[in-house]
């Protein structure tokens, strides 16, 4: 065996070995006690990402601790898979896990300003429609998600660049309070679960509200009360 054929043998197995030794230490600390049912898209694609954040380090490091011994196309090709390729698939998958975890209650508590928000839909003896909803599991996961699907960094590109922009303002204290929301709530939204559940059609109340909801001439909390603290509890 050459000795170039040996260098590329040696580069390969120092980023196979640290691939296989960083895989072997997140299969390891997983808790072996029972938990809820993961989402396991979202951790391949964060174990995908890690692992190939460190390919992507183990390729350049290889090529820089042994570009004496190889040829300049060889390291070339290197740096270029270490600088180019590899990040790219990092990049898209970061990304797609970042917002899928923004989609958790924790995400939104990590907020301040969101404080009093969590505190109320969390508690057990809550009245409020978000606490109502949290604690009788109408929503099994994603709550603040679920009810707030087209706002912040989850609905519409205009929503994304909204969502930055709090995550600008929390970031500079710069929040204005009591906090309020830009716009008014869709409660559309709420039809998307209620709108064909049995239980909400036969109510008698109910008859022809989802029409009026439709044409904006009545709200859900008209009827049902105010989903979260109002005026300056807020605050």
């Amino acid at each position: 065996m050459t000795s170039n054929s040996l260098q590329k043998a040696r580069v390969w197995l120092v980023g196979l070995f640290l691939v296989l030794a960083v895989s072997s230490l997140m299969a390891r600390a997983g808790d072996r006690i029972y938990q809820p049912p993961k989402d396991y898209a979202k951790d391949w694609a964060r174990n995908i990402t890690l692992a190939l954040t460190v390919t992507a380090m183990g390729v350049i490091l290889c090529t820089l601790l042994f570009r004496g011994r190889l040829a300049a196309i060889q390291s070339r090709w290197l740096l270029f898979l270490g600088v180019c390729v590899v990040p790219a698939p990092v990049m898209v998958l970061s990304s797609a896990v970042g917002l899928e975890q923004a989609k958790a209650v924790d995400f939104c508590k990590s907020c301040h300003v969101m404080g009093t928000f969590i505190a109320d839909m969390e508690n057990p003896s809550g009245r409020r429609l978000a606490a109502l909803h949290f604690k009788n599991r109408y929503i099994q996961d994603h709550h603040c998600y679920t009810c707030h699907t087209d706002y912040g960094l989850f609905g519409t590109v205009e929503a994304k660049i909204g969502g930055l922009a709090h995550i600008w303002r929390e970031t500079a204290g710069t929040y204005r309070l009591p906090v309020r929301m830009k716009e008014s709530y869709r409660f559309t939204i709420c039809l998307n679960c209620h709108g064909q559940s049995q239980k909400f059609i036969e109510q008698e109340s109910h008859a022809g509200v989802v029409e009026r909801i439709l044409k904006g001439e009545t709200t859900c909390t008209n009827c049902h009360g105010p989903s979260h603290p109002s005026g300056q509890e807020r605050g």
